[in-house]
């Protein structure tokens, strides 16, 4: 949803705008004649504006910073995506709380139910019992 990027526009007081090839998702947006849209076929880039050229400096560094962890860092360890894929997870309200797991007496392992202490007097099988 862009979360991340309005969070580095609002710090930098910056506007940016990720452009080229595979910046839209396929079928997503497009002209009805089927050209390409403006600066589809240029390779992916970041267009970053601002009032300042200190705004801008500061946005530029912030990407930087941003595609050197997304690059380097291995996808176990990217703390930024493990943020980014909680935060989607809260906002789709698909978000589980590994800390507060609650037992449920169907998830006990300690608790017998009567189905699995009943025994057949035909052939001596747990789960059922034989008909008369």
């Amino acid at each position: 949803r862009g979360n991340t990027l309005k969070n580095i526009e609002k710090e930098c007081n910056a506007k940016i705008m990720i452009r080229g090839k595979g910046s839209v998702k396929e079928g997503k947006v497009g002209r009805k004649d089927g050209q390409m849209l403006p600066g589809e076929d240029e390779p992916l880039h970041a267009l970053v504006t601002a009032n300042t050229m200190e705004n801008v400096k500061k946005a530029v560094e912030q990407i930087r910073n941003i595609l050197k962890q997304g690059i380097e860092t291995p996808e176990d360890q990217n703390d930024l995506r493990k943020m980014q894929l909680r935060e989607l997870a809260r906002l789709n309200g698909t978000l589980r709380e590994d800390d507060n797991r609650i037992l449920r007496p169907w998830q006990s392992t300690e608790t017998r139910s009567i189905t699995n202490t009943t025994v057949c007097t035909k052939c001596g099988g747990a789960g059922h019992i034989a008909s008369d």
